[in-house]
Protein backbone atom coordinates (compact mmCIF):
# COMPACT_ATOMS: atom_id res chain seq x y z
CA UNK A 1 0.00 0.00 0.00
CA UNK A 2 2.92 2.59 0.98
CA UNK A 3 4.60 1.59 -2.15
CA UNK A 4 1.12 2.45 -4.44
CA UNK A 5 1.29 5.78 -2.44
CA UNK A 6 5.02 6.50 -3.09
CA UNK A 7 4.30 6.15 -6.44
CA UNK A 8 1.20 8.33 -7.16
CA UNK A 9 3.23 10.93 -5.42
CA UNK A 10 5.94 10.45 -7.39
CA UNK A 11 3.91 11.01 -10.30
CA UNK A 12 1.91 13.55 -8.90
CA UNK A 13 5.16 15.45 -8.65
CA UNK A 14 6.86 14.77 -11.96
CA UNK A 15 3.75 16.10 -13.47
CA UNK A 16 3.97 19.22 -11.38
CA UNK A 17 7.45 19.75 -12.29
CA UNK A 18 7.05 18.63 -15.94
CA UNK A 19 4.06 21.16 -15.57
CA UNK A 20 6.00 24.58 -14.07
CA UNK A 21 8.84 23.79 -16.71
CA UNK A 22 7.05 24.22 -20.07
CA UNK A 23 6.43 26.88 -21.55
CA UNK A 24 3.31 28.78 -21.17
CA UNK A 25 2.15 29.14 -24.99
CA UNK A 26 2.31 32.56 -26.73
CA UNK A 27 -0.64 34.55 -27.06
CA UNK A 28 -2.02 34.86 -30.66
CA UNK A 29 -2.36 38.21 -31.91
CA UNK A 30 -5.64 38.79 -33.73
CA UNK A 31 -5.06 40.25 -37.01
CA UNK A 32 -6.41 43.51 -37.81
CA UNK A 33 -9.77 44.70 -38.93
CA UNK A 34 -8.48 46.33 -42.57
CA UNK A 35 -6.12 45.09 -45.13
CA UNK A 36 -2.25 44.10 -43.65
CA UNK A 37 0.29 45.25 -46.48
CA UNK A 38 0.73 41.44 -47.09
CA UNK A 39 -2.27 40.84 -48.18
CA UNK A 40 -2.43 44.25 -49.97
CA UNK A 41 0.58 42.95 -51.40
CA UNK A 42 -1.30 39.57 -52.39
CA UNK A 43 -3.97 41.02 -53.96
CA UNK A 44 -1.60 43.38 -56.24
CA UNK A 45 -0.29 40.00 -57.62
CA UNK A 46 -3.52 38.75 -58.16
CA UNK A 47 -3.97 41.61 -60.26
CA UNK A 48 -0.92 41.27 -62.09
CA UNK A 49 -1.93 37.56 -62.79
CA UNK A 50 -5.61 38.82 -63.93
CA UNK A 51 -4.70 40.98 -66.30
CA UNK A 52 -1.73 38.83 -67.63
CA UNK A 53 -4.13 35.81 -67.80
CA UNK A 54 -6.65 38.62 -69.83
CA UNK A 55 -4.14 38.92 -72.31
CA UNK A 56 -2.78 35.56 -73.01
CA UNK A 57 -6.47 34.41 -73.21
CA UNK A 58 -5.72 32.08 -69.98
CA UNK A 59 -9.45 30.72 -68.43
CA UNK A 60 -7.91 28.71 -65.97
CA UNK A 61 -5.32 31.71 -64.87
CA UNK A 62 -8.38 34.23 -64.77
CA UNK A 63 -10.34 32.06 -62.61
CA UNK A 64 -7.16 31.64 -60.35
CA UNK A 65 -7.09 35.01 -59.87
CA UNK A 66 -10.61 35.91 -59.41
CA UNK A 67 -11.16 32.74 -56.48
CA UNK A 68 -7.78 34.89 -55.30
CA UNK A 69 -9.61 37.84 -55.23
CA UNK A 70 -12.96 37.14 -53.77
CA UNK A 71 -11.13 35.26 -51.59
CA UNK A 72 -9.25 38.16 -49.28
CA UNK A 73 -12.52 40.05 -49.76
CA UNK A 74 -13.83 37.52 -47.89
CA UNK A 75 -10.95 36.88 -45.61
CA UNK A 76 -10.90 41.32 -44.45
CA UNK A 77 -14.47 40.98 -44.35
CA UNK A 78 -14.96 38.26 -42.16
CA UNK A 79 -12.57 40.13 -39.93
CA UNK A 80 -14.26 43.64 -40.07
CA UNK A 81 -17.88 42.11 -40.00
CA UNK A 82 -18.14 38.56 -38.62
CA UNK A 83 -22.26 38.39 -38.60
CA UNK A 84 -22.41 39.83 -42.17
CA UNK A 85 -19.81 37.29 -43.46
CA UNK A 86 -21.49 34.08 -41.42
CA UNK A 87 -25.04 35.10 -42.63
CA UNK A 88 -23.82 35.04 -46.10
CA UNK A 89 -22.73 31.80 -45.47
CA UNK A 90 -26.03 30.57 -44.11
CA UNK A 91 -27.47 32.07 -47.16
CA UNK A 92 -25.19 30.68 -50.00
CA UNK A 93 -25.50 26.89 -47.93
CA UNK A 94 -29.41 27.32 -48.41
CA UNK A 95 -29.05 28.91 -51.61
CA UNK A 96 -32.43 31.15 -51.53
CA UNK A 97 -33.00 32.51 -54.90
CA UNK A 98 -36.48 34.32 -54.03
CA UNK A 99 -39.74 33.05 -52.83
CA UNK A 100 -40.50 31.02 -55.84
CA UNK A 101 -38.78 27.79 -57.45
CA UNK A 102 -38.10 27.28 -61.36
CA UNK A 103 -41.62 26.55 -62.20
CA UNK A 104 -43.76 28.87 -60.33
CA UNK A 105 -45.01 27.25 -57.34
CA UNK A 106 -43.69 28.27 -53.85
CA UNK A 107 -40.52 27.08 -52.11
CA UNK A 108 -41.08 25.69 -48.53
CA UNK A 109 -38.62 28.64 -46.96
CA UNK A 110 -40.21 31.46 -45.05
CA UNK A 111 -40.25 34.27 -47.09
CA UNK A 112 -38.84 36.57 -44.34
CA UNK A 113 -35.88 34.37 -44.59
CA UNK A 114 -35.52 35.21 -48.59
CA UNK A 115 -35.89 38.95 -48.01
CA UNK A 116 -33.34 38.72 -45.23
CA UNK A 117 -30.61 36.80 -47.63
CA UNK A 118 -31.54 39.22 -50.25
CA UNK A 119 -30.94 41.90 -48.04
CA UNK A 120 -28.10 39.99 -46.84
CA UNK A 121 -26.50 39.68 -50.28
CA UNK A 122 -26.90 42.88 -51.04
CA UNK A 123 -24.91 44.06 -48.02
CA UNK A 124 -22.25 41.51 -48.43
CA UNK A 125 -21.80 42.85 -52.45
CA UNK A 126 -21.59 46.11 -51.06
CA UNK A 127 -19.29 45.62 -48.43
CA UNK A 128 -17.01 43.64 -50.74
CA UNK A 129 -17.01 46.18 -53.33
CA UNK A 130 -15.80 48.50 -50.49
CA UNK A 131 -13.15 46.60 -49.89
CA UNK A 132 -11.73 46.25 -53.22
CA UNK A 133 -12.01 49.54 -54.02
CA UNK A 134 -10.02 50.30 -51.31
CA UNK A 135 -7.26 47.77 -52.05
CA UNK A 136 -7.32 49.13 -55.24
CA UNK A 137 -6.70 52.54 -53.56
CA UNK A 138 -3.61 51.08 -51.66
CA UNK A 139 -1.84 49.90 -54.23
CA UNK A 140 -2.48 53.14 -56.62
CA UNK A 141 -1.06 55.04 -53.71
CA UNK A 142 1.96 52.48 -53.56
CA UNK A 143 2.65 52.36 -57.44
CA UNK A 144 1.84 56.33 -57.26
CA UNK A 145 4.78 56.36 -54.44
CA UNK A 146 7.69 53.82 -56.07
CA UNK A 147 7.08 56.18 -58.88
CA UNK A 148 7.47 59.23 -57.15
CA UNK A 149 10.96 57.72 -55.25
CA UNK A 150 11.82 57.09 -59.18
CA UNK A 151 11.74 60.77 -60.77
CA UNK A 152 12.83 61.97 -57.33
CA UNK A 153 16.08 59.88 -57.95
CA UNK A 154 17.05 60.93 -61.57
CA UNK A 155 19.14 63.85 -61.91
Amino acid sequence: MRKMIRRALSAAAACVLLGACAESPRPVQPLPPGPTPAVVADYARAQARYRAALASGDDDAVMQATDTFSGITQEILSRQDPKLFDAQIVCDAYRVAGPYDQRGTRTTYVPQFVQDCQHTNRRYNQETIDIRRDLNARILAADRATVAQAVAGQP
